[in-house]
């Protein structure tokens, strides 16, 4: 059993995406490697379900394709410690292209060292967060951070 990312999980419907088309919800582009993160993702963003779609880019170079193919989400969450390319050089390819400058991007990475912070803000991130250790607070933490950037309230 697979799910939306292409991951085999026990729980496969948190991997599954409601069908939002572009004009009924906003986008939200999350670049992260580890399959467990982006289950967790998704399951703190089930209040938003309906009205938000999440892709996800499973590395870097992912994700620069998908934004010079002409993606433009509302917002990207970006974790730093990835194959391929690292987040930091993602967030300077999106900041250094005034096609995609204007994207919100947010750092969203179990990284906890002030040097990861001090580089993501010096480059041009929105915010940068540590992923908290407890669900809660993750959950709480990730949709007001998704709110704020697209406007959106969540459903009970």
């Amino acid at each position: 059993m697979t799910g939306g990312c292409g991951r085999a999980h026990p729980c496969d419907e948190l991997c599954q995406e409601p069908t939002v088309t572009r004009a009924e919800g906003h986008q939200v582009l999350v670049v992260e490697d580890d399959p467990d993160h982006v289950l967790l993702l998704r399951r703190a963003l089930r209040p938003l379900k309906g009205s938000l779609h999440l892709e996800v880019a499973p590395d870097g170079q992912s994700a620069l394709e998908r934004l010079r193919a002409g993606a433009h989400p509302d917002l990207i969450l970006l974790d730093i410690n990835m194959p391929r390319v690292s987040g930091l050089e993602v967030l300077e390819a999106i900041k250094g292209d005034p096609a995609l400058a204007d994207i919100p991007t947010v750092m969203l990475t179990t990284s906890a060292r002030e040097e990861d912070r001090s580089a993501s803000l010096s480059r041009g991130a929105n915010e940068f967060y540590t992923k908290p250790v407890s669900f809660r607070r993750f959950s709480e933490t990730l949709l007001s951070l998704v709110c704020r950037y697209t406007q959106l309230t969540p459903t009970p």
